[in-house]
């Protein structure tokens, strides 16, 4: 290697170490703290020591760079103080703790500092300890219902709104026998709603979903149409407007529906099974909420044509012959009126005779006796008898 080749390595390696040097014209920022105000809010703080030949016109300001909170929407911003504070922190990365960067920048004199990394963690580590956990606003206050991990650990519930001064409440408990429910003293869906689920070993925060009630569907038959009407949709949505969606499957034809109203109609095929599965949700003008899909419900059932004529020929003959059987039964039973004797004249001629008789003897005590009829008799008279004439 020649000594021209020598000084050029040199020179390229000065400029390089210069250049890299020159990136870094701040001291870094010291002593990076955090402390947790309470289960979602936490502050951090740091240090930093103002060079002595800092240019007067030049203003440092801090430049915070946060992993692992998607829930914010900002991740990148500058600060002109040394501490800030995450507000409202919730774990959606299932993760205990999250990192932060905190680098001291110059925008006007364009000079920084080399960044400094911090990792948050929680008081207690991550555990899944709740699944599907949602809420319904009721006339006062908020109905919270989830599905536990652990059926035989016991959770500690807590909560907040994003309200400026509001403090952690305890989740009332359920005065009934419902399960896994606790309801909040909350009745305001423009704030927010941060829950806490502890154990003694773990927790985890969250921000719960919204949901509206499911109201019951009832089906009605008439006139050849099925009516579907919903019942009173409850003060979960206060005056807004409910768009609701039905799944409809007919002799397994699927379509889906949409109504404004609580009442749809449709025309009834009474040989097809229908299912119907629905859900409701606000209208475009408030807070758009929605509810579960419901379960499916069925109505009448499959059946063919042919199978109907097969029905009709069988049925039919059956209920004629047990008709038929009734009618002779009863027939049979009523013969004497439907067909009363005819009686033997014989027997009537003398009847009418013995009635005579009896009319024809005296009644005791009667005045009237009758005469009897004069007899003819026939006397026989003899020649001898005869008178001579008198001569």
């Amino acid at each position: 290697m020649t000594v021209a080749q020598q000084f050029f390595i040199f020179l390229c390696a000065t400029t390089m170490t210069f250049n890299c040097n020159a990136d870094y014209q701040l001291p870094e920022p010291t002593d990076v703290t955090y402390r947790w105000d309470d289960q979602f809010q936490v502050n951090v703080s740091w240090s930093w020591k103002k060079p002595d030949n800092h240019p007067k016109n030049c203003t440092v300001k801090y430049e915070v760079i946060r992993y692992g909170l998607p829930q914010s929407d900002e991740q990148n911003f500058l600060s002109l103080v040394n501490n800030f504070t995450v507000k409202y922190f919730t774990e959606d990365k299932h993760s205990d703790h999250w990192n932060i960067s905190i680098q001291a920048v110059d925008p006007v004199c364009r000079k920084k500092s080399r960044p400094v990394n911090k990792t948050i963690k929680t008081s207690k580590r991550r555990t899944e300890l709740v699944t599907d956990f949602r809420c319904s606003l009721e006339s006062e206050r908020t109905k919270c219902f989830w599905k536990p991990v652990n059926e035989s650990v016991k959770l500690n519930i807590s909560y907040r709104t994003s309200e400026e001064h509001d403090k952690i409440r305890a989740c009332d408990g359920s005065t009934g026998h419902e399960k896994d429910v606790c309801y909040l003293n909350v009745n305001n869906l423009k704030v927010d709603i941060y829950v806490l689920v502890e154990t003694e070993t773990g927790r985890n925060t969250l921000k719960p979903k919204f949901v509206i009630p499911l109201p019951k569907m009832n089906i009605a038959e008439d006139k050849g149409n099925l009516y579907l009407t919903w019942e009173h949709r409850g003060p979960a949505v206060g005056k807004c407007g409910l768009n609701y969606s039905v799944c409809i499957t007919e002799c397994n034809n699927v379509r889906t529906l949409h109504t404004k109203g609580p009442s749809l109609e449709i025309p009834y095929n009474k040989n097809c099974q229908y299912k119907f599965q629905y859900s409701v949700q606000t209208d475009q003008y408030c807070i758009p909420l929605s509810s579960d899909l419901s379960e499916v419900i069925t109505h009448g059932e499959n059946r063919s044509p042919d199978e109907m004529l097969t029905v009709i020929a069988i049925v039919v003959p059956i209920i004629l012959s047990v008709s038929v059987i009734l009618s002779c039964y009863c027939f049979q039973r009523n013969r004497e009126i439907f067909c009363p004797r005819i009686p033997d004249p014989s027997t009537i001629f003398k009847e009418m005779m013995m009635t005579g008789n009896r009319d024809s003897k005296p009644i005791p005590g009667n005045l009237y006796t009758p005469v009897p009829e004069p007899t003819e008799h026939i006397i026989l008279v003899s020649e001898n008898m005869i008178p001579e004439e008198a001569s």
